[in-house]
């Protein structure tokens, strides 16, 4: 707007991490708002330019514009760092030291095959001088800047940015500019963000898993034995905490580069196609990483899906609403669906609420009101090729997410009782059934006895149970379960 000042307006640019990690792709979140606020009236029609820039020394003398790179440097895999040079003339200079780079580079090279053989041989040939050409210099289109005293090279001019090799070592410049639709002229601030140097992406460290086997025997649990065509499988379950989470404080111990989503989902991926599981139940599954990365991801390593998300929404920057909740995943070639049931433990507590005290209604909508869910599925296993209607080959999978606040205890409880009580109408059916899922109860707690002892003998109390909703409950149960102990692992089952 050329009549109004761009002071009028401010724009906030954040991103997810300071700290860039190569192959991860930065997605900065950005909001253009009034100075004034509230706003009285709303924004003009803006557009965003974005300019990614890296920062670009010589080699030789660190304060000087990089302008020459040589590429003998970039064939042989040496350090970017040391590959740049501030003029022809400084590259010159320092041939005589710079060519033993070289030397070491090729003394070291494994060589796989006789190609390679001969590139290297090829780079021995250009020996004692360099060979100056277009190749050598930075693209006529390449765009070097200078800004507060630092050389900069433009690499990239869209919203986000993938860092790669070239940037590791080197810091990130990103210039924001929101621009007017009708006036074609800036309507707030520039705003530059200059990141921490780009980092390798980091190997993913091994877990130190607890062995099923050893568990069961110092606990004396034993499975019935099974008929010769019995099937085996084998079952994951992991909470992998949703990325609208991260930004709460939780967890200052992780290097902030370490919990954002980019970074995570990676890892996550290998960690779970990894076990090589035949039936993988998830939990704090956020909704648009389900639809654009695992769902579309394990499907194509041979995973029929299936997924329930929370009601509460989350509306972001980017202008979309965003959930969490519980996915189910299972090899389409050993299972098929047969039935589905969706449990929401809110809707399930209206009722209750509704019962209430008229004094307790208010308190009991906060309180029990939690928006968990439990995806069931009901699976039958493929045999050479086909199905059977026996229900033998038939199991029953239960993936739920219980309330975290410990705080809450009548609400975890009444959760997992509701959980139960609709898996004993299955059971019925006599229909094995695997109950997965982050429960948010440490042992000894009542979901925790409830589960695995049949029934609690809990008094309700003010602190446990100030809504008095316990003599509701059915504290009880006929399913024989066996606990597993850790919050994830790979166990195997035959049905």
């Amino acid at each position: 707007m050329g009549s109004q000042d761009s002071k009028e307006y401010e724009m906030a640019v954040t991103l997810p991490s300071n700290t860039p990690v190569e192959g991860c792709e930065i997605n900065p979140d950005v909001r253009v708002n009034y100075r004034a606020f509230p706003a009285l009236q709303p924004l003009p029609p803006y557009s965003l330019t974005f300019s990614w820039y890296r920062e670009v020394v010589c080699s030789v003398h660190p304060s000087k514009l990089a302008t020459v790179q040589c590429m003998s440097c970039v064939k042989l895999e040496i350090p970017v760092d040391q590959s740049y040079h501030c003029s022809s003339q400084c590259f010159l200079d320092a041939w005589q030291m710079h060519v033993k780079l070289h030397s070491h580079a090729v003394k070291t090279e494994k060589q796989t095959a006789t190609g390679g053989q001969q590139e290297l041989r090829r780079l021995r040939s250009c020996g004692s001088w360099p060979d100056f050409s277009a190749d050598q210099l930075f693209g006529e289109n390449t765009l070097v800047v200078e800004r507060e005293g630092k050389v900069w090279i433009k690499v990239g001019s869209s919203k986000t940015y993938k860092p790669s090799k070239e940037d590791v070592g080197f810091t990130l410049r990103l210039e924001c500019v929101a621009v007017d639709y009708a006036e074609g002229t800036q309507l707030a601030p520039i705003n530059i963000i200059v990141t921490d140097p780009v980092i390798t992406f980091p190997p993913r460290c091994p877990r130190c898993m607890i062995e099923i086997g050893s568990y069961m025997k110092s606990h004396n649990i034993h499975f019935k034995s099974q008929t010769s065509d019995s099937l085996t499988f084998s079952v994951l379950s992991y909470n992998i905490l949703a990325d609208m989470y991260t930004g709460m404080g939780k967890y200052s111990y992780c290097p902030s580069w370490a919990v954002v989503w980019e970074y995570r989902k990676q890892n996550l991926l290998q960690e779970i196609i990894g076990y090589d599981a035949d039936i993988i139940c998830l939990q704090e599954v956020q909704s648009d990483h389900f639809e654009g990365y695992l769902q579309p991801e394990l499907m194509k390593c041979g995973y029929s899906v299936m997924y329930k998300r929370k009601r509460t929404e989350l509306y972001t920057s980017s202008r979309h609403y965003i959930s969490e909740g519980c996915a189910t995943f299972y090899r389409h070639d050993l299972f098929k669906e047969i039935m589905k049931y969706e449990l929401e433990f809110d809707r399930r507590a209206q009722v209750v609420v509704e019962d209430l005290k008229p004094e307790l209604k208010h308190v009991g909508h906060i309180r029990l009101m939690k928006d968990n869910v439990a995806l069931i599925v009901i699976l039958e296993a493929i045999r050479d090729g086909s199905t059977n209607d026996d229900l033998q080959f038939r199991i029953c999978v239960a993936n739920t997410h219980i309330h975290a606040n410990t705080e809450l205890p009548d609400v975890q409880l009444y959760q997992v009782a509701n959980l139960v009580r609709g898996l004993e109408k299955i059971a019925q059916s006599k229909i094995p059934l695997l109950i997965c899922g982050d429960l948010n109860s440490p042992p000894e707690s009542d979901p925790h006895m409830l589960l695995v002892r049949g029934r609690i003998n809990s008094v309700s109390g003010e602190r446990t149970d100030p809504l008095g909703i316990y003599q509701i409950l059915k504290l009880e149960h006929s399913l024989a379960l066996v606990l597993f102990p850790t919050p994830l692992q790979a166990c195997h089952r035959k049905i």
